[in-house]
């Protein structure tokens, strides 16, 4: 959980902020300042099911410390997880983009597939 709220820190608070509020405009939680300010009680179990999926569906796929099969592996989970969120708001919301909807789908296969190599190397799906 740790490894995902470090890599969405950098990446919504630092790399991606301008961009978040470029193309999702009014559907964007924005603070008075202007970056993003997600309700955290909603976000926060968002991590833990990434966390809980990784454990239980990369995890066990990954031989025996095969860092590229965690690398492998988990950017699959990222981007299957992600698509199926960002590809739903495609669907259904009006104005959701499509250049948001494929960025965040890269997103997710790096943050899973990192995140994944990081439970790998260290162990830390054991805790």
């Amino acid at each position: 959980m740790l490894c995902f709220v470090v890599l969405d820190g950098l990446w919504l608070g630092l790399v991606m902020t301008s961009f978040y509020r470029e193309h999702l405009g009014p559907l964007a939680m924005l603070a008075p300042d202007g970056s993003l300010a997600p309700i955290w009680a909603a976000a926060a179990p968002v991590y833990l099911l990434m966390s809980l999926g990784i454990t239980q569906f990369v995890v066990p796929r990954v031989r025996r410390g095969s860092l590229v099969d965690a690398a492998w592996y988990g950017a699959v989970f990222g981007w299957i997880l992600f698509g199926v969120y960002d590809l739903t708001n495609y669907s259904t919301l009006r104005g959701y983009p499509g250049i948001f909807a494929a960025v965040d789908m890269a997103w997710g296969g790096v943050t899973c597939g990192v995140t994944a190599v990081m439970v790998t190397r260290f162990g830390w799906s054991k805790f």
